[in-house]
């Protein structure tokens, strides 16, 4: 017998927050997500060192 209130255990845990997974990749498709994620780290590095810190606090002074 359980307590009262206490829910039965899941065998499945539930997604919080509804998103669901992403699917699998294939390599190709890795392979091309790894070459825009790379273009992306250098172009926002190339930023940074133009203008600085992309922040809102006054600490950092940036934008």
């Amino acid at each position: 017998m359980m307590k009262p209130g206490l829910e039965e255990p899941r065998a499945v845990k539930e997604h919080l927050t509804g998103v669901t997974p992403c699917p699998t990749l294939t390599v190709e498709e890795r392979i091309e997500k790894r070459k825009r994620d790379k273009e992306f780290m250098r172009a926002m590095n190339e930023y940074v060192k133009k203008h600085g810190l992309l922040s809102d606090d006054p600490f950092f002074g940036g934008i």
